[in-house]
């Protein structure tokens, strides 16, 4: 039990938040699923943006606990990413799962696949690092990487808002809006693809060697 509460420390009850605040974000985000009434559309977005905004803001925060008061432990280390992980992916998922101007998603599912693959490749590099006494940090790219699909996402929910409030009290305006905010997508993802790649590509050559059995004496 006291180790339990050692644990638990102000860090790691943030990243337990963060976890516990995506089915909540999931369900608010995919409102179209169980109503098709405009006005409860539109607070669900608004909630759907809030409770991100607030794990996106925990993700932060845990982490200058953690150094600034030296509240690392393993529980940290092991969840915080996984954390992360969890809530970026669940927005991208459920981005293709939101019908956008009339069956088109809000982005495609293989810049989806392209985006899980990377973390699939970045987590098996460092679980085969782990095996030879070694840890793969994140560098400056894949920082970059997260920071850009944290904003990516952000945008895109501001976007659906305004969008769902045009189709509640504005439909006229709502075509014009929808040309503006497909270029918009166009740009954030082309920007979230690359980096993803970039980094993913960028993982994998510095850690070539992994791949290769160490020689048997």
């Amino acid at each position: 039990m006291g180790y339990g509460a050692m644990q638990l420390n102000i860090a790691n009850r943030l990243t337990l938040i963060r976890i516990g605040l995506i089915p909540f974000f999931v369900t608010f985000v995919l409102v179209d699923n169980l109503t098709t009434d405009p006005l409860l559309i539109f607070a669900s977005r608004i909630a759907a943006t809030v409770v991100f905004l607030v794990a996106a803001i925990t993700d932060m925060l845990d982490g200058y606990l953690a150094r600034r008061y030296n509240l690392i432990t393993n529980f940290g280390k092991l969840m915080d990413p996984l954390a992360d992980k969890l809530l970026t992916m669940s927005a991208f998922v459920a981005f293709v799962e939101i019908d956008y101007r009339g069956n088109h998603p809000v982005f495609p599912a293989w810049a989806i696949i392209v985006i899980l693959g990377r973390e699939f490749l970045v987590t098996g590099l460092r679980a085969l690092a782990l095996e030879r006494g070694r840890v793969i940090q994140a560098d400056h790219l894949g920082k970059h990487k997260t920071i850009m699909q944290l904003v990516g996402i952000i945008i895109v929910l501001v976007g659906l808002c305004v969008r769902d409030f045009l189709r509640w009290r504005m439909p006229n305006g709502l075509s014009v809006f929808d040309d503006f905010f497909t270029m918009i997508l166009i740009l954030v993802l082309i920007v979230i693809v690359t980096l993803t790649t970039a980094s993913g590509v960028q993982y994998l050559w510095k850690n070539r060697d992994l791949l290769w059995e160490p020689e048997k004496i």
